[in-house]
């Protein structure tokens, strides 16, 4: 009778034991899964710093895409090779803080696996652009993919900034 109750309560009227083992470790499993979540999300930075992050990292971006097209009007030259080195540090340092997000927003390539791999790492589009150790490898690796990642990049960064806009609209 009193295993009746129980099941009554819990909505499992006609189910035998092991069904309800179970729905019951079902339920522990997904409560853990949603306290995981929660924590991550708890954890996550809060969408003002991001945008900030974001503003910083496309400054960057952008100096690097510059430094990139000028190089491949121009060829590569001593104040390029500083420039690339300089950009290629900060990005490659500080990318990894901001791909954990944008790469939700980056359509991927094949290609741009093959560039970073050429150079020793896979790599997504951003990485691709500064998997090259130096401007004269960047210009000679070019696999006709380099409009192509700064198009995916730019597009991947523009919708991340809009996904940020939609959050903090909403708080």
């Amino acid at each position: 009778m009193a295993a009746e109750r129980v099941h009554g309560r819990l909505g499992l009227r006609g189910r035998s034991a092991l069904e309800v083992a179970r729905s019951m470790a079902t339920r522990v499993l997904l409560g853990v899964r949603d306290r995981r979540e929660n924590v991550a999300v708890a954890s996550m930075p809060p969408v003002e710093e991001r945008q900030t992050e974001l503003i910083v990292f496309y400054g960057h971006y952008e100096e690097l895409i510059e430094t990139l097209c000028d190089a491949a009007q121009l060829g590569p030259s001593a104040n390029l090779e500083r420039e690339y080195q300089r950009l290629r540090t900060w990005i490659k340092d500080n990318y990894p803080n901001l791909r954990r997000f944008v790469v939700a927003f980056l359509r991927y390539s094949a290609e741009d696996a093959e560039q970073g791999l050429a150079f020793g790492a896979s790599a997504d589009a951003f990485e691709a652009l500064v998997a090259p150790p130096t401007v004269e490898a960047f210009l000679r690796s070019d696999d006709g993919g380099m409009i192509s990642r700064i198009q995916r990049t730019r597009e991947a960064l523009m919708l991340y900034g809009e996904h940020l806009r939609h959050l903090a609209a909403k708080a």
